[in-house]
């Protein structure tokens, strides 16, 4: 069918538009937050230290966007990292937690999209003593796994569904029954015949760079093969959700392990700054359960904000 000129117009607008929309959504699509269990390992002097540690990671490098050229290159991880103090590094990325033994457990979900990190540090305070590890690696999130089966959850339901190996194996053999049956429909499409005249709503596909009209024996062949249904549900493990889940409800998709070593003189004693007894020190709420103490938000404020204030007062 021709399309009349000023609707062939309209039409290119609306496809343009179209592209120019799943473009700009795409990333976002993509762009979900990744629930992570990390098990956090500080040692002093090569043993473990079981004492509470507050601390922040904070890492500098550059962001980017899905415009940039080198975007693909970022999220590969090929580009050179640069050194400490390169021009253009700015704080990109930091979280705070607070950890209460050697191995404890957080739920920062380390979200790095956009973001091209070329080292991180450290400052943390235990015992009264504040301690600061520079360049002490080059990503915040390290030694991170992904859990290989996902959690079959419904919201606002206690009980989760474990995916076991029996699940995974007849979800296997369901696909493969499913796409065997989807090739057979091929037979039902019709070759496109510009001579034809075709419904107004007719739709088609390409195989094999040949354009097939869609019939509705092809349509009903394809939703056959979608109900094969080999009842894998009957393999998965209920358990409950609170213990696979974040403090936000969300199931746990990723593990990491983080290891830091605290600064300290061959005595033991934790090279660092002593905190004042008669100095109060703030709490900073970075993420649900997470909690950082730290004087230089005291000094922040006394230096500059308070004068600033009085100054305009």
């Amino acid at each position: 069918m021709v399309i009349p000129f000023p609707n062939r117009k309209l039409a290119a607008i609306l496809i343009l538009s179209a592209i120019a929309v799943s473009n700009f959504c795409l990333p976002v699509m993509a762009d979900a937050r990744i629930a992570t269990s990390s098990q956090v390992f500080f040692e002093k002097n090569g043993e473990p230290y079981n004492d509470s540690v507050s601390f922040t990671v904070t890492c500098y490098g550059f962001t980017y966007t899905y415009t940039d050229p080198d975007f693909r290159k970022y999220l590969s991880g090929e580009y050179e990292k640069r050194a400490p103090g390169s021009d253009n590094q700015t704080e990109v990325f930091s979280y705070s937690a607070t950890v209460d033994h050697y191995g404890d457990e957080i739920f920062e979900p380390f979200y790095l999209n956009y973001r091209v990190i070329d080292y991180c540090s450290l400052c943390g305070e235990t015992g009264g003593i504040e301690f600061y590890i520079d360049n002490v690696s080059g990503t915040p999130g390290s030694n991170c796994s992904y859990r290989s089966l996902p959690v079959k959850y419904r919201y606002n339901d206690d009980v989760c569904h474990m995916p076991t190996e029996q699940y995974k194996s007849c979800m296997d053999e369901q696909n493969e029954q499913q796409a065997q049956e989807r090739k057979l429909c091929d037979q039902y499409l019709e070759k496109f015949d510009k001579k034809k005249l075709y419904p107004a709503d007719a739709r088609t596909l390409e195989k094999s760079g040949v354009t097939m009209v869609i019939t509705p024996e092809y349509d009903a062949c394809q939703e056959r093969a979608d109900s094969i249904d080999l009842n894998c549900s009957c393999f998965l493990e209920d358990v409950s959700c609170r213990d696979i889940t974040d403090p936000e409800g969300t199931p746990i998709q990723r593990d990491c392990s983080l290891f830091f070593e605290i600064p300290a003189y061959e005595n033991g004693t934790i090279i660092g700054t002593t905190i004042g007894t008669d100095t109060e020190i703030p709490v900073i709420h970075a993420e649900p359960g997470i909690v950082y103490r730290n004087n230089f938000w005291i000094e922040l404020w006394e230096k500059f904000v308070y004068p600033l204030l009085s100054k305009n007062s």
